[in-house]
């Protein structure tokens, strides 16, 4: 049996947890989320140990019952929550960084740390291992990004357990909750249903593994009375206010290393993109020197029979270097340049080699084949150098761009991310967690998660039927996505009469006043409105019946009242009528319907009935 207290608090029924049954105390507004502290849930059951622990020495074992109304009480749990305020941070903390600021440090003790998955064996084998202990002890249980507390408070009788959490839970949806019982079962069960083990098939989720292990491990830190609560009721502000100024300064240098160590892979992965870089260079002059070897020895084996001789100018070439020829004589290389320059068109001067080849062949008398396998070399190699600087600039665009997600913020590469009409760069990760959310939640249609952040935004892109494709989402969860498209053209009408259900069109669902069965074997028709059967041949439909009971009145000869329009059955006697209805009054007649008086006066009416009878009948005849 479990009871709640959600406003007033605990009372004298607070007895009931030392007789076995559960109790749940919640006041409105003491939630960890009321202040700043959305991440100091770990703040919060610290301090309450801190602050059972001296009540509990304040109280002691003999005194349970005032021990519990003041853990109960509404200003204790605000004093617990109260740190939460001075938490403005959104990193959560670990327990071991809070245990080590100066109000926890000189008020609490660590005996010991366990860790196992949040199953009910795990929880019992912890909370057994406190029993064991000689004092009181509170466990700091860790699933990140969750923490409560459980304390043991040892009693001279009885031993009750007493859960903290300050998130609000369906239980206690206003506020901070705290369980008091004197069953391990009960505190078992109780911190099962908190702290629930991760579903085996969000283990199976590709890009989730880590993420689902940690929701599927708890740690548990317990702590003891670090001796009597010092005297220091003046200075505790002062000293609260000073551990967590120490506790934000130890954050920012964890959310600086973290910073830090993130820039380092990424300095390392960008080193690693220059390394191979470098190497691919590298190939390729390779390639370049490899083939500029048989030029140097075609025109070595030239200089060595021709030393003599000058040659004409240096040939350049942008990735052999220059060419092994000696320049020309100056005078008769420009009037040879001259001469061979008369009669061209301005083309011709693209083409240098002709006039190597043409120096080399007549003035020097080279010999023609070495001439001409010098000057196709260096042709060869202009050529292979324009087409190396387009594989350089075409792999330069094919290198891989990455996109920093603007929900994980992690840099992923370019094609990990998804086209919405946004233009918002989501990763599939983390828009495959969103649609899947909203699938299971049944909540169509599915908006881009950046959208629904900004206030002004009036036309957030909608996630469409393809993205959902692509992305792959199971079978079951596409099956879920289909119905939730269908339903915005089409209703699932239920037939009541064959018990079975159709699609229909939704425009004409909604533009229709009766409905009609669609299957082809039931001719069933009903009202949209008030769900009843229409008679086809019958009088017309209202929903209220009124057309119906006149159709009936008509048919059977009833009358209404010509007043008050009640409807009136005579089973016998006269034709002079009374309405029965309260404050009516009124005589009428059943054979013409028409009203005599309205009266409550006895010499009025017998007056109006019998002046009325005089043209009417009063009884009815048989006729012999």
């Amino acid at each position: 049996m479990v009871s709640k207290i959600h406003l007033n608090g605990p009372n004298d029924s607070i007895v009931d947890i030392l007789q076995g049954k559960e109790r749940i105390v919640s006041y409105p507004g003491t939630s960890q989320f009321n202040g700043r502290g959305i991440s100091a849930c770990g703040l919060a059951a610290m301090n309450f140990a801190r602050i059972l622990s001296d009540l509990i020495y304040i109280h002691g074992q003999n005194r349970m019952l005032d021990l519990l109304r003041v853990i109960t009480s509404k200003e204790v749990i605000q004093d617990i929550i109260s740190i939460c305020s001075g938490w403005s941070g959104d990193l959560h903390l670990d327990v071991e960084d809070i245990q080590q600021i100066p109000l926890f440090e000189k008020s609490l003790k660590h005996v010991s740390t366990r860790f196992g998955p949040p199953k009910a064996r795990h929880f019992r084998h912890t909370l057994e291992y406190m029993q064991t202990l000689n004092s009181s002890a509170t466990v700091i249980i860790t699933r990140p990004p969750e923490i409560i507390a459980c304390t043991l408070i040892k009693g001279s009788e009885t031993d009750v357990f007493v859960i903290f959490d300050s998130h609000p839970r369906t239980s206690y949806p206003a506020g901070a909750g705290i369980i008091l019982n004197t069953s391990i079962d009960q505190a078992v069960s109780r911190l099962v249903s908190i702290l629930p083990a991760a579903d085996s098939n969000l283990l199976s989720l590709s890009g989730l593994q880590w993420q689902a292990q940690l929701l599927n491990h708890v740690s548990g830190h317990i702590f003891v009375s670090n001796g009597p609560p010092a005297d220091m009721r003046g200075m505790q502000h002062t000293v609260v206010e000073s551990s967590l100024a120490v506790l934000r300064l130890r954050a920012e240098v964890a959310g600086l290393t973290q910073k830090n160590e993130r820039l380092a892979k990424e300095n390392e992965t960008l080193e690693g993109e220059v390394q191979r870089l470098d190497d691919a260079l590298s190939v390729e002059r390779k390639k370049v020197v490899s083939l500029r070897a048989p030029s140097k020895i075609v025109q070595g084996s030239s200089a060595q029979h021709f030393t003599s001789l000058p040659l004409p100018s240096r040939l350049s070439n942008g990735i052999a270097g220059p060419s092994q020829l000696a320049p020309l004589d100056s005078s008769s290389s420009s009037d040879k340049m001259t001469n061979n320059g008369r009669g061209r068109d301005a083309g011709a001067w693209s083409s240098p080699y002709d006039t190597v080849k043409e120096d080399i062949g007549h003035e020097w008398g080279l010999d023609s084949p070495s001439s001409a396998v010098a000057l196709k070399l260096q042709q060869s190699f202009d050529v292979e150098d324009l087409q190396l600087r387009d594989q350089m600039r075409t792999l330069a665009a094919l290198l891989p761009h990455s996109f920093s997600c603007v929900i994980c913020m992690e840099e992923q590469p370019v094609d990990n991310s998804v086209d919405l009409k946004c233009n918002h760069s989501i990763c599939r990760t983390c828009i495959r967690g969103h649609i899947c959310s909203k699938i299971e939640e049944h909540r169509f249609p599915v908006l881009c998660p950046v959208c629904m952040t900004e206030k002004d935004n009036r036309q957030p892109a909608v996630i469409s039927g393809l993205l959902v494709q692509q992305i792959g989402v199971d079978e079951r969860q596409y099956a879920i996505w289909e119905e939730m498209e269908l339903s915005q053209l089409s209703v699932l009408l239920h037939c009541h009469k064959c018990q079975r259900s159709v699609p229909v069109d939704r425009q004409e669902h909604d533009e229709s006043r009766m409905l009609v069965c669609p299957l082809p074997d039931c001719n069933h028709i009903w009202c949209k409105a008030c769900q009843q059967t229409f008679i086809i041949g019958g009088p017309p439909h209202s929903c209220d019946g009124t057309s119906e009971l006149d159709h009936l009145m008509k048919q059977r000869g009833w009358k209404y009242c010509p007043n008050c329009k009640t409807p009136v059955q005579r089973d016998g006697g006269c034709s002079h009528m009374t309405c029965i209805s309260p404050g009516c009054n009124t005589h009428f007649c059943y054979v013409c319907g028409k009203n005599i008086v309205r009266s409550a006066l006895r010499s009025d009416i017998q007056n109006a009935v019998t002046a009325h009878y005089r043209a009417c009948k009063l009884f009815d005849y048989l006729e012999v």
